[in-house]
């Protein structure tokens, strides 16, 4: 903040007429007012004062720019120290979230009800889309993604990972219900995500890897959201994050002590300055998540 610094002294200087009298009423020693005032000048590409042994007075420039901060500096400062003051306070506000369908009406809606809960002065507005594009449009504070969907772009705040689970409708997909191992994989119908084109690469409970390479597939699709509806309507198993998975009754977890490569889920912001509302409902979402891992 040094040019609205700078600024406040420019015009204790003005009106005082004296760089030793306002660095008395700012509190600063001489040389910081002058440092300030001098690189105010070298910004602006003129000079603010005529210098006299006896008293400073202002130049063409410099009463040009008093005149204008006159009316205005104080209003400056007192709604910078207002917006300050904001940030630490009680959250308040509306905070505008977006996030991919599924993720928000399951996973988001534990931590906003608690959040309201805790805040009452908030309001929270959740835009879900399918479309990755759409996540950052609209305005939204907080644009809550699975990294593996799309590029990011913004201010990252990792929120967790999810573990992926082997999952099908077995309803349709008779055939998997006798699934046993994963080597049994290779033969199955299986739905394709950007990432995992043509292998899955699961872990086993006692820390063993098995490579799966895919054979037969009829869809491949680069959302987890389009994944999770292919799977429902009995296009093949897919690997989906767990919680997504178990929140739907048409699904069934196949190979239980199997697990695919972990997704990352994050919140993005376009600035690191966030308001408090914002910021703090970032951090419950963060511990809600841990908690439910």
């Amino acid at each position: 903040m040094d040019r609205l610094q700078a600024l406040e002294v420019f015009m204790l200087v003005a009106k005082l007429g004296s760089f030793t009298a306002a660095s008395r009423a700012a509190n600063l020693t001489a040389s910081r007012v002058t440092h300030l005032i001098q690189n105010l000048e070298k910004e602006l590409g003129v000079s603010l004062f005529s210098r006299t042994t006896r008293r400073v007075s202002l130049s063409s420039a410099g009463q040009a720019l008093f005149e204008q901060l006159d009316p205005n500096l104080g209003f400056i400062t007192e709604t910078l120290q207002n917006i300050k003051e904001l940030s630490n306070e009680e959250p308040k506000g509306t905070i505008r979230i977006s996030a991919p369908v599924k993720f928000g009406s399951t996973f988001l809606m534990k931590p906003i009800t608690v959040f309201l809960k805790k805040y009452p002065d908030v309001r929270i507005v959740l835009n879900t889309t399918n479309d990755p594009q759409e996540i950052f449009k609209g305005g939204a504070d907080i644009a809550f993604v699975l990294v593996t969907e799309m590029p990011l772009s913004g201010v990252r705040h990792k929120i967790g990972v999810f573990s992926s689970g082997i999952y099908a409708n077995l309803n349709v997909m008779t055939a998997l219900s006798s699934l046993t191992s994963p080597e049994q994989l290779r033969s199955a119908e299986l739905i394709l995500q950007e990432g995992n084109a043509s292998s899955w690469n699961l872990t086993g409970s006692e820390g063993q890897k098995y490579r799966v390479s895919v054979k037969k597939w009829s869809f491949k699709t680069d959302t987890t959201q389009a994944a999770l509806i292919a799977a429902k309507e009995g296009l093949g198993a897919a690997l989906l994050p767990i919680p997504l998975g178990e929140s739907e009754k048409s699904l069934t977890r196949l190979l239980p002590n199997w697990t695919g490569v972990p997704v990352e889920v994050c919140a993005i912001t376009s600035s690191r300055k966030i308001s408090s509302a914002a910021r703090n409902f970032i951090d419950l979402a963060k511990q809600e998540f841990n908690r439910e891992q």
